[in-house]
């Protein structure tokens, strides 16, 4: 699985008004001469890219059904006993 934290590098670099701060950086390589010489299909590539980036940052961070921790399912813990959170155990 991909961390969130890459999925928003990603879209904080592909996002199409960051083009004008990209390009400088790489200038004098040959993405920087293909982005330069197709500026309109960069734009539209880097926006969907981003577009999927920021849909996947927000797909994984649904938050969690009730009753469940971040560590354990309910019912289960990992060290064998039946109540996930002790405290919060429903008797």
């Amino acid at each position: 699985m991909v961390k969130p934290s890459f999925w928003a590098v990603l879209a904080l670099l592909s996002c199409p008004c960051h083009l004008v701060l990209v390009l400088p950086l790489l200038a004098g390589t040959s993405a920087g001469a293909y982005l330069t010489r197709h500026q309109s299909l960069a734009v539209g590539l880097l926006a969907v890219l981003c577009f999927v980036s920021l849909t996947m940052i927000f797909y994984r961070r649904k938050p969690k059904p009730s009753g469940e921790t971040a560590g354990c399912s309910p019912g289960k813990t990992g060290n064998g006993d039946e109540a996930c959170c002790a405290p919060f155990r429903q008797e």
